[in-house]
């Protein structure tokens, strides 16, 4: 609040440098003409922010208009992950994913952390319902419903990173090492890796829920080492397996149809098309 206080008080200012100099001044002469200058810079910058803010808003009405009106008061799904673009020979290793015939980018859900307990209560959000494991719900992943009015206020959270993981490793881990699809752990003891984009979906149907849906991806790239990329230039050399996959972006566009051999190779999933052009699409 003070904050906006203060560019008001300094965007008035200006106009009324200007104005003073106008009336009272010789603008031919270089001190009151740096003055001009001076307070029209004063204007037009929070003006330039205040325009691409603007822009940016519009894009968000269709959001806003659903989920603050249309499906305020309906359950909305909302799955939040994180996706590793890992590549070897110039194609993208992809996983089978756990809970479909199909395959994907290694990476998943985010998961919460202790202290959440508050934010999810006052905010009426129910654990999701459509994955399960063999120990039940998966209370923890960031996959779950809310009323509508509450989406963007979860997203703000999500975005302050409070209470919720943090890092992308736990994934990695799990789908490469866990399932010993990478048998050199000591290599990838520790990985580095760097944020690329947000890829989040707009609100629609939910495919085989009765419930509108946004789904959200987090994109890394993942940067191996020397030791790394020998490993991984092996992984590629082994070929294909049931449990991985190396796609180039030919075969993701397509979504596993070969168009060169005119054949269904295997399924991939939309969201990785989406990571790899880094852009949703209904395609």
């Amino acid at each position: 609040m003070r904050k906006n206080i203060a560019e008001t008080l300094i965007f008035l200012s200006g106009i009324a440098l200007i104005a003073y100099i106008l009336i009272y001044k010789d603008t031919t002469k270089p001190f009151p003409a740096l003055l001009i200058a001076i307070a029209v810079n004063i204007i037009t910058t929070p003006l330039y922010v205040g325009v691409v803010e603007g822009i940016y808003s519009v894009r968000k009405l269709p959001l806003i208009f659903k989920t603050q009106i249309w499906y305020r008061n309906k359950d909305v799904r909302l799955s939040i992950s994180y996706l590793f673009r890992i590549k070897s020979n110039g194609k993208y290793l992809l996983v089978k994913n756990r809970k479909g015939n199909y395959y994907q980018l290694v990476g998943g859900a985010y998961k919460t952390l202790p202290g959440v307990e508050k934010v999810f209560k006052e905010n009426s959000i129910k654990p999701d319902k459509r994955f399960e494991t063999e120990h039940g719900i998966a209370k923890n992943d960031l996959r779950f419903r809310l009323p509508g009015k509450r989406v963007l206020k979860i997203i703000r959270w999500f975005n302050s990173r409070e209470d919720r993981e943090t890092s992308q490793w736990r994934e990695f881990c799990e789908e490469l090492l866990t399932t010993n699809i990478i048998t050199e752990k000591h290599s990838f003891r520790y990985i580095d890796y760097k944020y690329a984009t947000t890829i989040q979906t707009p609100m629609q149907k939910a495919k085989n829920l009765s419930c509108q849906e946004i789904l959200i991806f987090e994109l890394f790239d993942l940067i191996p080492n020397d030791e790394q990329i020998k490993v991984l230039d092996e992984l590629y050399k082994n070929g294909d397996t049931d449990k991985v996959k190396w796609a180039d972006e030919t075969l993701i566009n397509s979504l596993g149809f070969d168009e060169r051999k005119k054949e269904m190779e295997y399924e991939i999933g939309a969201h990785t098309k989406w990571a790899i052009n880094e852009k949703y699409s209904t395609e």
